[in-house]
């Protein structure tokens, strides 16, 4: 039988479904990983009380045989710059004692569909940062490797979802804050289009850049999140690529390259022509310099 931790959204919430486990037991089996494994400092706000009290009511409403939501019972971690009814800090000393009376609605959408918040996640003061070394509650640990980053700035997030302390929960990301801790934790992520999903109750840093998304370890997890927050397709489905025009700037962004991931990226190119993705060699002069100039106005709060 695989362990309680190993398991993805779409299979916790099947075997809630079925009443092969319960989401007590899931509750407790994870609050004691996350107790074990609390040198990766990967939350800011965990209240063990309140996330039994939460699966306890999970189960009574299946015992009783209410409509149960699309994740039901599922424990999910919120980054701690999103609201929710716990201490929202922001990942500053200055919010230290911020509780918002709203849920944001993100949040707000996955308590619908019947979720349970396991605990809010380190980031990186004010999500402004790659690394997720954070001065006031202490920098996230990549659980692979305790002296090696887990990125930033969702990296509680994703430090959680990699060490099986959650299968699955929520970034923000502004200009890689949910890809690059994905990336250096090895999980799934992608980054919604601006506005796809609510940004209300979400601590800003630029408007027309920030968005909320989802961690995960498998892909249709990370689907399954994305068509609840948005009302689209909960289903994976296989991309048709045949046709598909894609850019491949060399110069910027393959500039100094580490050569292991030069390897895999060319790999990843082949296979995508293989299957029949037109590859367009291109790059925008002086793109460097153009987004340096841009990146400070838009990110003031």
């Amino acid at each position: 039988m695989v362990a309680f931790c190993e398991l993805g959204v779409r299979e916790i919430v099947e075997r809630i479904r079925t009443g092969d486990l319960k989401a007590e037991a899931l509750a407790e089996a994870l609050l004691a990983r996350c107790a074990a494994a609390s040198a990766f400092n990967a939350f800011i706000s965990l209240e063990p009380d309140r996330v039994l009290t939460a699966a306890r009511c999970a189960d009574k409403r299946r015992q009783r045989g209410e409509r149960l939501g699309p994740l039901h019972g599922v424990p999910l971690v919120i980054k701690d710059n999103i609201t929710a009814d716990y201490p929202t800090t922001g990942g500053t000393p200055s919010l230290a004692a911020h509780r918002p009376k709203h849920n944001a609605t993100v949040v707000q959408q996955l308590l619908d569909a019947g979720a349970v918040v396991l605990g809010k996640t380190n980031l990186q003061e004010l999500a402004y940062g790659p690394t997720n070394n954070n001065t006031a509650f202490g920098p996230a640990h990549n659980p692979y490797d305790s002296t090696r980053i887990p990125g930033g700035s969702s990296g509680g997030s994703a430090v959680a979802v990699a060490a099986r302390l959650a299968p699955a929960g929520l970034g923000t990301d502004t200009a890689g804050s949910v890809r690059v801790p994905a990336a250096l934790c090895g999980i799934t992520s992608f980054r919604p289009t601006t506005s796809r999903w609510s940004q209300a109750g979400i601590v800003p840093i630029s408007h027309t850049r920030d968005t909320a998304g989802p961690m995960a370890r498998n892909v249709a997890d990370c689907v399954l999140l994305d068509g609840i927050l948005t009302g689209g397709s909960t289903k994976l489905a296989p991309a048709h690529l045949k046709g598909l025009r894609l850019g491949v700037p060399r110069g910027h962004f393959w500039a100094n390259l580490d050569a292991e991931i030069d390897e895999v990226l060319e790999t990843a190119l082949v296979r995508l022509r293989e299957v029949g993705v037109v590859l367009v060699e291109g790059d925008v002069a002086d793109v460097a310099a153009l987004d340096a100039a841009a990146v400070p106005p838009t990110c003031s709060p």
